[in-house]
């Protein structure tokens, strides 16, 4: 069928028809070739394949084609007008002509062949990394010396920036000043190689060399479009003439990286022009060129750049572990961009990331992955001085260098760290595994994260009342452990309070029933403590609450009632009228007459309630607990008693199933969650605690972020999930993608556990010497995070455990990514239940599972490829984030 928004006026457009056609993968394997002319379209058939070909165009042209006499019918007011059609039946593929990267459409068709993609750079050639924009103004040319300066001073690379914009050589302008006469230029480069009958043009490119080590400015090596502004308009030989003269097409593209080896630089960088054209073709289609776009939040500007993108992974989409994606700068986006338009730009770009992500071979062997820089709008680089030297003070003034560090850390880094492993695997296995569960008490040392930041900082000058809401494995134990350890609240708020700050002792009243060894201990001594501390006898046994808890259930008790009981327990867990009713609201006149403060704590409710979905009294209980205690103790005088209730997510939803969204908004700011960076620093902490990593910089984690925390972590996992020149995933990305659900929740326990299972399986491995854990590992070590966590979450959603009951049984041959939702015959209801916790996400028709429940729940991926941990993630959160 003709597209819809094609009108055959002319051969050009049966061209156009057949272009998409061929695009689509859709043209037969028996069809050789084909080619309009202006008054025919001919076909290369394979032997006796010319009546499908007839048949194949019918359905291609239909209505168009006419089979009675052989041709397409073409727009016409009178006279019909008609392009014939000639088949040709060929035992043998007719003479190839030879592959030219271009952005014109090629005037014979044919399939693409292996043959028409570029070999890999031999690993010892610095890479090239072009600069092209779709439009001009937008910034281009100010980032790409940007990144040079950022380079060059920052991390200490020797970088060689050419002028490749033969049309409007910007920074030739900027460098014509400086150097008036430069000895060499970009156009001298292509005319010396056009001309040398050396295939591998060594003389010139010794020549060039020696000519540009004296055009060092900044540390960049410059090389302008020109030697002279005024021979930009007679350029004879441009880069096309260079590909067309040799029997490589991406020839520039390994000249430039051999002329950076010769000169002794670690990266190339060249500055093409705007547009989509020919003089910047030979770099951009080139799938091992470091592409980086540029681009603002402006219509033309963005939609042109999506195109680009979408064009580039059609004709030149890397398909090897060498050929990096291309990458995004979004340039000066406004400080008062309130409508959301850099979100929506951001969530186009990320749909068109992983679409290109999808259609990577499954056998590829890498999972690609977005990188991207934001700066921000600077009046100073819109219009830039005709002074080099002016301009560099500038873009050192704006600082662009933080605005590029996405493009600094997805470009290679030559400087590879080298570390002795010794025994550091066998450390982080055997510690991480000692404290995968809090329960224990083995972390004597405290990791404060930003929700516990803010519990200590708003309760300064009084006692604490909040409720801390976490997930199973979010860290809400550890949190429990860790309060009672300090035994007072100034101690667990910390150091950098001031003096002002309320001391007040801690009250553990009720703990998990599964605590273990030191971790009873720890619960028991501030237990003690805290009766010591307020002049009191004996506290009450553990046992004593529990079995107490248990015997009100028997009654028909109302939320004012279960108030008093929780005081109770309060007043009974420090020693004071043990067993007494009322003894709680006697309790407070106690501490205010003794000029005392207490923190009571309570951890553990699930094991006290274990029917809290189903279970009415219970509800009332624990409801009254959340709400009643809280407002009753807010209403004291003086506030000498304070609560701080920890407690899983669910069991707030089935306490408070009428607005239990209401109550956690109220104490949202404590809430357990942890972000990309304070998951980041958990796993930089546990590696230092356990003395795989150096830990001078252990105190220091709490200022680090982003990037920072990134670098902490390469001698971790390195850089990459593979070699520093590869296109794998950064290691830092796929890992906190591939332990995240598809709402962007981690667990700290995964993390842990993760580091556990990698750090075992990396033991014996000797080939990579440059990180603790290997890449083999860490991939490995998923599946049985994978499996932990569907059992976990099992006991703590009995919403999910029913949904992944349903699941188990249906059979292997279904379960497979993606899916849709006739092969699990799962009620709508049931799916929105899983996508609302981040076990699911659709796309289209199709629902995709995160890898962290993917193994756990039994499925696998459909025709047995590899899993995009980083692309489906991004899609699934930017889908998310849309729709809120």
């Amino acid at each position: 069928m003709i597209p819809q928004d094609v009108i055959l006026y002319s051969w050009l457009d049966v061209e156009e028809v057949l272009f998409r056609s061929s695009e689509e993968g859709d043209m037969p394997q028996w069809i050789i070739s084909k080619r309009a002319y202006w008054d025919s379209l001919s076909l290369s058939v394979s032997p006796g394949k010319s009546d499908e070909a007839l048949s194949w165009l019918a359905i291609k042209f239909e209505p168009r084609f006419d089979e009675a006499n052989q041709s397409i019918n073409l727009e016409s007011d009178g006279d019909q007008r008609s392009l014939h059609v000639s088949i040709e039946e060929a035992d043998e593929e007719p003479y190839r002509s030879r592959f030219m990267p271009s952005f014109s459409r090629p005037s014979v068709l044919r399939r693409r062949i292996e043959n028409d993609l570029p070999s890999s750079l031999p690993q010892d050639l610095p890479h090239v990394v072009a600069f092209h924009s779709f439009k001009g103004g937008v910034g281009r040319t100010v980032h790409a010396l940007g990144l040079a300066l950022a380079l060059a001073e920052k991390r200490g690379m020797k970088v060689l920036l050419i002028d490749g914009d033969l049309e409007a050589p910007g920074l030739s302008w900027l460098f014509g000043k400086r150097i008036p006469k430069p000895p060499i230029s970009y156009t001298d480069f292509l005319t010396l190689v056009h001309g040398d009958s050396d295939p591998n043009a060594s003389m010139t490119l010794k020549l060039v060399a020696n000519r540009l080590k004296d055009m060092l400015v900044d540390g960049i090596y410059i090389m302008p479009a020109f030697r002279s502004i005024n021979k930009f308009i007679s350029l004879d030989i441009k880069p096309e003439h260079l590909v067309r003269g040799s029997k490589d097409p991406y020839i520039l593209t390994s000249l430039l990286s051999r002329l950076g080896k010769e000169l002794g630089v670690d990266l190339v960088i060249v500055d093409l022009r705007a547009g989509l054209s020919e003089i910047s073709a030979s770099l951009l289609l080139d799938p091992r060129v470091y592409r980086v776009l540029v681009t603002t939040i402006s219509g033309q500007s963005f939609q042109g750049t999506k195109l680009m993108l979408e064009l580039l992974g059609k004709v030149a989409l890397s398909r090897r572990s060498d050929e990096p994606l291309p990458a995004l700068i979004i340039a000066q986006v406004p400080e008062e961009e309130t409508e959301g338009t850099l979100d929506r730009c951001l969530g186009d770009l990320i749909v068109i990331f992983s679409n290109l992500a999808v259609q990577i071979p499954a056998n590829s062997g890498e999972e690609p992955t977005m990188a991207y820089s934001v700066t921000p709008f600077n009046k100073d680089l819109v219009v830039l001085p005709d002074s080099w030297d002016d301009t560099i003070r500038r873009i050192r003034k704006a600082r662009l260098d933080e605005g590029l560090m996405g493009i600094l850390d997805w470009l290679p880094n030559p400087q590879k760290p080298v570390m002795r492993l010794d025994d550091r695997r066998i450390k982080l296995a055997e510690y991480s595994g000692r404290v995968v569960y809090a329960e224990t008490g083995e972390i004597t040392d405290f990791l404060r994260i930003r929700p516990l930041n803010r519990l200590a900082s708003e309760f300064r000058t009084k006692v604490p009342i909040a409720v801390v809401i976490g997930a199973k494995g979010s860290g809400k134990t550890l949190t429990f452990l860790q309060l009672a350890r300090e035994k007072e609240w100034s101690k667990f708020a910390g150091e950098g309070l001031n003096q002002d700050t309320i001391k007040a002792v801690i009250l553990p009243v009720i703990r998990p029933l599964d605590l273990k060894g030191v971790a009873t201990s720890i619960v028991d001594d501030a237990k003690r403590y805290s009766a010591q501390y307020l002049g009191l006898s004996e506290p009450c046994t553990w046992e004593y609450i529990s079995d107490n808890i248990h015997e009100r259930l028997l009654e028909e008790l109302h939320e004012g009632r279960w108030r008093d009981q929780w005081l109770d327990y309060i007043a009974w867990s420090s020693g004071f009228e043990v067993g007494k009713k009322d003894a709680g609201r006697r309790f407070t006149d106690y501490l205010r007459k003794n000029k005392s403060y207490v923190v009571a704590i309570i951890d553990g409710l699930e094991n006290q309630f274990v029917d809290l979905a189903s279970n009415k009294r219970q509800q009332v209980a624990v409801r009254s607990l959340l709400q009643d205690v809280p407002n009753w103790l807010e209403q004291q005088v003086s506030r000498p008693l304070g609560i701080l209730i920890v407690i899983r997510k669910d069991m707030v939803f089935n306490a408070l199933p009428q607005n239990s969204s209401q109550f956690m908004e109220g104490y949202r700011n404590y809430e357990l969650n942890w972000s990309s960076d304070e998951a980041l620093r958990l796993f930089a902490w546990i590696a230092m605690k356990a003395g795989a990593l150096e830990d001078q910089k252990r105190d220091q984690l709490l200022d680090l972020t982003g990037e920072d925390l990134v670098q902490e972590l390469i001698p971790l996992w390195g850089r990459k999930l593979g070699r520093e020149n590869s296109r794998e995933a950064f290691s830092a990305n796929w890992v906190l993608y591939a332990l995240s659900d598809f709402n962007g929740q981690i667990q700290a326990r995964d993390i842990v556990r993760f580091l556990h299972y990698a750090s075992e399986r990396s033991r014996d491995d000797s080939y990579w010497p440059d990180r603790i854990l290997v890449p083999s590992a860490i991939r490995g070590s998923l599946p049985l995070c994978s499996h932990e966590k569907v059992k976990e979450i099992i006991e703590e959603n009995l919403e999910i455990k029913r949904i992944f009951e349903r699941i188990s049984n249906v059979s292997i041959d279904k379960k497979r990514v993606p899916f849709d939702q006739r092969d699990l015959g799962l009620e709508p209801s049931e799916l929105d239940v899983l996508e609302r916790n981040g076990v699911i996400s659709h796309y289209g028709e199709k629902y995709y599972i995160p890898e962290i429940f993917r193994e756990g729940l039994g499925f696998t991926l459909d025709k047995g490829a590899r899993p995009k941990v980083v692309a489906m993630a991004i899609r699934a959160q930017s889908q998310r984030k849309n729709l809120i």
